[in-house]
């Protein structure tokens, strides 16, 4: 064999070695961030709309990555499926009542799916006959189109309202607004009677409760008047019936005797 072809041989053994070692390396990394040898179970996620998942997305539980979505299919005529499969040494954290939620890695990152809370209470999922339910979002992108058409609305309204202010005659406008602030300055004068009134009538308000208190609380003619049973049957007694024409009488005369004579 030729010295050049031992070198060469030689070469390309050294360049295998090296590519074998490399993704070794590679393999045991991977292995070590998705759980590559780990056993895995698969879950059902029922969701109303896949917004743009894909097979192959991460799978999250409590900011970890512990699986994959493996598949999406639509199961209704509202409905879409979705199998993750994630790592069983993770399932005992999931609970019946957890929740699925579509979420963007940043404003324009990729989508990944993310299960969410559950109690003890509701015990352990089982991925035969549980499904895990759809939880809406904090989507940041439709927030942020919101905004957008927010701020388009508003230029649009301010390039109507420069059109119309650039259709007013300043000295009109000038004129208008002198014109308002004396029709405001005008009514505030009218109504300073008013307010002083209202001041009048409740100062008056205010003594006439005063009055009806010290009468309810008495003592006086006017509480013994309204309040006292035994005053109303002493009037009853001294204006009613035959006693009420001798009392009558009585009080004539006397006021005949003591008015005064004409010369």
């Amino acid at each position: 064999m030729r010295a050049n072809d031992k070198s060469n041989l030689v070469k390309v053994g050294i360049f295998v070695t090296l590519l074998t070692v490399v993704l070794m390396i590679m393999i045991v990394a991977i292995g070590k961030e998705s759980s590559l040898f780990d056993n895995r179970v698969t879950l059902r996620a029922a969701v109303p709309n896949a917004e743009n998942l894909r097979p192959g997305a991460v799978v999250e539980l409590r900011g970890l990555r512990i699986g994959f979505v493996e598949e999406i299919v639509i199961s209704g005529q509202e409905s879409v499926e979705i199998q993750l499969l994630i790592s069983d040494k993770n399932l005992p954290w999931i609970r019946k009542d957890s929740k699925v939620e579509i979420s963007n890695a940043g404003l324009v990152g990729d989508k990944y799916l993310q299960i969410k809370g559950g109690t003890q209470e509701a015990g352990a999922f089982d991925p035969a006959s549980d499904v895990l339910q759809f939880e809406a979002s904090f989507d940041l992108k439709a927030i942020a189109a919101k905004g957008g058409n927010i701020a388009d609305k508003a230029e649009r309204i301010m390039v109507k309202l420069d059109v119309l202010l650039d259709a007013i005659d300043p000295a009109k406008l000038s004129t208008t607004m002198d014109g308002l602030a004396r029709t405001a300055d005008n009514m505030g004068r009218a109504t300073a009677p008013m307010q002083a009134t209202m001041q009048k009538l409740e100062s008056m308000a205010g003594r006439f409760d005063s009055i009806a208190e010290r009468v309810q609380r008495g003592p006086g003619t006017a509480n013994s008047l309204i309040y006292d049973d035994g005053v109303y049957e002493d009037l009853r007694k001294l204006l009613g019936g035959a006693e009420r024409n001798t009392v009558i009488k009585y009080f004539i005369r006397e006021s005949i005797k003591k008015a005064p004579t004409k010369p």
